[in-house]
């Protein structure tokens, strides 16, 4: 019998899997309407009626994976309802703690530990700024998945974007490096990490891996505007420098940024990394990015300006 088979020595077993079953589809929509209805009374309160990873564990009565998934979706829907993180006293207040929950569940469940991480680190309003629970979460993946060598790259990358902390984010890709069937960037990205010169390089690099490696689309979609940011800012800081090369040579700002061309300056003005003209302002010799433009820029957390137009400086030649 199937009943049996589902239950051993219960009539009935095959309807209390059923019972199951229907809780477990009817928890999401359940949970809506009461986070409907409690919205008006809430609205500038941030609730999480059980905290401790070990508390819910037990109340799991064996059923980890399941409530698992549970609480992963619940941080997934915590982090991307904007509006109402808006509303709250501090905006991702619980968020590391529902992460530390799913973890706790569901070991095994990577997805939340990148992702997590990555949800915590960003600075607010995008994330939760909070990259040392980051750090924290990433750090109890790896004890437990010593060989994930995504695990480390994610830490290094905390430790390198949202701590600017290149030395610490180097040593992480380097001892990564070291294991079995990690990929062989991972050293060169280490080596560049420890330089004093490759913060840039290494930044483009890791966002390029993120934008490569990550499985989520809004991970993907933030590195993927990370990139398109470096490049803006590369951009302008250049035409900047043409424009100053322009005034000094004829003590007045171009009438149009086609004039650098024109001045033998550089060889083709560029547009955003998404196909839209830089605004020019003649008036004042202010470029920047159009109002018609889709890339959305991100300020990068460190400002290597200085560095970028040295090195211009010693790639122009007046002619």
């Amino acid at each position: 019998m199937i009943g049996r088979r589902s239950l051993p020595g219960h009539p009935f077993g095959w309807f209390f899997w059923a019972a199951v079953l229907a809780a477990v589809f009817l928890i999401k929509p359940a949970q809506d309407r009461i986070d409907t209805r409690l919205a008006p009374l809430s609205a500038g309160r941030d609730l999480l009626y059980f905290s401790s990873p070990v508390v819910v564990k037990k109340l799991a009565l064996g059923y980890d994976p399941l409530l698992a998934d549970i609480y992963w979706m619940r941080a997934i829907q915590y982090y991307g309802r904007r509006q109402e993180a808006a509303r709250r006293p501090v905006r991702y207040g619980n968020l590391a703690a529902l992460l530390d929950i799913t973890t706790t569940l569901d070991p095994d469940l990577i997805d939340a530990y990148r992702s997590g991480a990555s949800f915590l680190s960003e600075p607010d309003p995008i994330g939760a700024g909070q990259p040392h629970e980051a750090l924290k979460l990433l750090d109890k993946g790896i004890a437990l998945h010593p060989l994930e060598w995504r695990l480390a790259f994610d830490k290094g990358f905390v430790y390198f974007w949202f701590l600017r902390d290149y030395n610490k984010a180097g040593r992480v890709w380097l001892a990564a490096s070291r294991q079995t069937g990690t990929p062989p960037w991972m050293e060169g990205l280490a080596a560049m990490a420890l330089s004093k010169s490759g913060a840039v390089e290494s930044a483009k690099a890791l966002w390029q891996r993120q934008y490569q490696e990550s499985t989520r689309a809004d991970v993907r979609e933030n590195a993927r505007n990370h990139l398109l940011s470096i490049q803006v800012d590369e951009d302008l800081w250049a035409l900047e420098f043409f424009i100053e090369k322009y005034t000094e040579k004829r003590r007045v700002y171009p009438r149009r940024l086609q004039d650098l061309v024109q001045e033998g300056l550089v060889r083709y003005i560029p547009q955003d990394p998404l196909g839209a003209p830089y605004q020019y302002d003649p008036a004042t010799g202010a470029v920047g990015l159009s109002p018609a433009s889709k890339v959305r820029y991100l300020t990068l957390p460190y400002d290597y300006r200085k560095t970028y137009r040295e090195k211009l400086e010693q790639l122009y030649r007046p002619r």
